[in-house]
């Protein structure tokens, strides 16, 4: 198991839509071979996140979300976008 922690926000900074809280750190982990998580905004509670093997995977959980806020990570922390193809939509690395 690998585990990613989103650091805490500071209080009364960014909105609703950060998946960063201002409650504490949030941990992400990732189980066997998942690689990417689709992490939902602090915001709407719960557990907040799935946890992904392939970028396909991510992407169709992505999608699912619609108009949610959310982003999508891999273990490292690293961002990604989905960025729409002719014949299917893929991940690339936001920056």
């Amino acid at each position: 198991m690998k585990t990613y922690t989103i650091p805490a926000k500071s209080s009364n900074s960014g909105s609703i839509h950060d998946i960063a809280s201002e409650y504490g750190d949030r941990f992400i982990r990732f189980y066997g071979d998942c690689v990417f998580a689709v992490v939902t905004a602090d915001w709407y509670g719960g557990k907040g996140y799935t946890t992904h093997k392939t970028a396909e995977a991510a992407v169709k959980a992505s999608k699912a979300l619609g108009d949610y806020s959310h982003e999508i990570i891999d273990s490292t922390g690293a961002r990604y976008i989905v960025e729409p193809g002719y014949w299917c939509n893929r991940l690339v690395h936001a920056g």
